[in-house]
């Protein structure tokens, strides 16, 4: 665990920034801060996401203190991931905070320092990121590198909610042509009869780490098990539900949606699916599941996949589009994987993987801690 010890970097005394990790008495301050700098959070999502995580015994945030105000804070979400036949405790930024009065001091980079000097002894072994263009260049200046961009497929049901235009024309008629479209290639979209699918709105742990443990991929991911599930579709700013398909009355498949508000559209991702890696029979149910969520969240704005672990053909025939290719590719932005090993000088390999290389991984949106 972390200790209290001041660090080369916890504090000088020409700036009286204090870097250290964590104390209960810090939460008020925190939530302060973060109110002050991002759209949501709650007390909910505050225990959800750093009280209630069971893979690390202490919260792992590191917080600066200036004339006994929290001015910046360097929280992290853990995972237990899974490479091959191994498992790891990982670690990905979230949340990250300057006030706007202490920017351009240096924080960002001297509390991932302190970070990553209390956890170079033990664990966690590495740092996997999804961030913004300015988190990204802080990051690399600390040594980290870039593995790829994470491949997204979104299916626009109302493209003008979707680009935050506030005009109710232009809503109506991009919806009724987004709806044509939509209708022309389900058309031509036959699931297989033989497969039962059923909804749950709660989630179905045991089920989904069964479905999970059949084939688990040896790529880089996070290990789904029980624990995980109960834990990670906790998140209480997200609406989660959950899909199960049966075929012969043995469960071959399932799907895990996530819907929420974003700035101007209402999202449904596509979260999670099990098995993460393909077969004859879950591949021959993810087409009935599909069918059912598609209908269930025809009022999304959005509907998003992140990742391969669904067949290209099965997103195209719904009409979903990468964000690789058009119309998409001149204007998406693709989320970048930015990775790094605890400390930055150690092993970029987990279990002989090189976590540099984006092949080496198999995302979802379960490992983006904001989804």
């Amino acid at each position: 665990m972390p200790t209290e010890t001041v660090t080369t970097t916890a504090r000088t005394d020409a700036d009286d920034y204090d870097i250290r990790w964590f104390r209960e008495a810090d939460r008020e301050g925190f939530m302060e801060l973060h109110r002050d700098t991002f759209p949501d959070g709650s007390e909910a999502w505050f225990e959800w996401k750093f009280l209630d995580n069971p893979y690390l015994p202490e919260v792992p945030i590191v917080v600066t203190e200036h004339d006994g105000d929290i001015v910046g804070a360097r929280p992290n979400l853990a995972f237990q991931m899974r490479a091959g036949d191994t498992y790891h405790t990982a670690l990905q930024s979230c949340d990250t905070m300057v006030d706007e009065a202490h920017r351009r001091q240096g924080l960002f980079s001297r509390m991932s320092e302190r970070l990553f000097a209390d956890y170079a002894e033990g664990q966690p072994a590495f740092t996997f990121n999804n961030p913004n263009q300015k988190t990204t260049a802080g990051l690399s200046k600390l040594g980290c590198d870039i593995a790829g961009e994470h491949t997204t497929y979104y299916r626009i049901q109302n493209p003008a909610a979707y680009a935050g235009i506030d005009s109710r024309l232009a809503e109506t008629a991009g919806t009724q042509a987004a709806r044509t479209y939509l209708a022309t290639r389900e058309q031509r979209f036959d699931p297989p009869s033989e497969v039962s699918v059923t909804r749950h709105t709660d989630i179905p742990a045991e089920t989904l780490a069964s479905l999970y443990r059949r084939r688990p991929p040896t790529e880089i991911h996070a290990l789904r098990d029980e624990q995980f599930f109960r834990y990670r579709f906790g998140n209480p700013n997200w609406s989660y539900t959950a899909y199960t398909a049966r075929i012969g009355g043995r469960p071959v498949a399932g799907v895990v949606t996530g819907t929420g508000e974003k700035e101007h559209h209402t999202v449904t991702n596509v979260a999670d699916v099990v098995p993460l890696v393909g077969d004859a029979e879950r591949d021959r149910a993810l087409p009935a599941i599909f069918d059912r969520l598609v209908a269930d969240h025809d009022d999304a704005d959005v509907i998003a996949v992140r990742g391969q672990s669904v067949p290209d053909g099965l997103l195209t025939g719904l009409g979903f589009h990468s964000d690789r290719a058009l119309p998409f590719s001149p204007v998406a932005t693709p989320t970048k994987l930015v990775v790094s090993p605890i400390p930055p000088d150690g092993s970029w390999r987990v279990a002989g993987r090189d976590i540099r290389v984006m092949d080496n991984w198999r995302p979802t949106f379960v490992e983006h801690n904001t989804a």
